[in-house]
């Protein structure tokens, strides 16, 4: 009688170790055709980069109109402040960098009320002061075109939008704060 192919016991083929049992699959996954290291896996990765280079691109366009939003608001609580409870130049100073209007700047004049919560001191007051008008002398020399004056985000704008000739917008008045009158 014949032994079948199938037979547990068979003893024409001997039991291979677990080195050798592993080793064509550890052949098989160092090949660049391996499902680890497939062709798809590589191209995968080039749509998120190019996703990711037009997120930041859209970020360093668009950041302006965000951040002016935001200092215009601090500019608003610091003014009233500065306007009601200060004694030195910042008021004036921060009302020469436009980042309030005549008319707002008029409201904000005729607005009466307690604003001394805004900040525990006047130097605190100050200090954001001083902030807000370095924020706007930044904004200011970029769109002149001084790349000496520029720190290296504003350095990358430049190359990227200025001296290519694209416009960076400044504000949009969707963001802006609300004076009120």
């Amino acid at each position: 009688m014949e032994k079948s192919l199938f037979h547990k016991n068979n003893p024409q083929t001997p039991a291979l170790t677990p080195n050798e049992l592993i080793h064509p699959e550890v052949v098989h996954l160092q090949k660049r055709t391996s499902t680890r290291h497939g062709a798809g896996a590589k191209r995968a990765t080039y749509p998120w980069l190019i996703i990711l280079a037009g997120c930041v691109l859209a970020g360093l366009y668009a950041m302006d109109p965000f951040i002016h939003a935001w200092y215009k608001g601090e500019a608003v609580r610091t003014y009233l402040y500065l306007h009601n409870y200060g004694t030195g130049p910042e008021a004036s100073q921060l009302a020469a960098t436009q980042i309030l209007s005549r008319d707002e700047l008029e409201t904000l004049n005729r607005r009466n009320g307690s604003f001394q919560d805004y900040y525990t001191s006047l130097d605190a007051a100050n200090r954001q002061a001083e902030t807000i008008i370095r924020y706007t002398a930044r904004a200011h020399l970029l769109r002149a075109g001084a790349y000496e004056s520029l720190g290296p985000v504003s350095k990358i704008r430049y190359f990227l939008f200025i001296r290519t000739g694209i416009g960076l917008p400044t504000d949009w008045s969707a963001l802006d704060p609300s004076v009120g009158s």
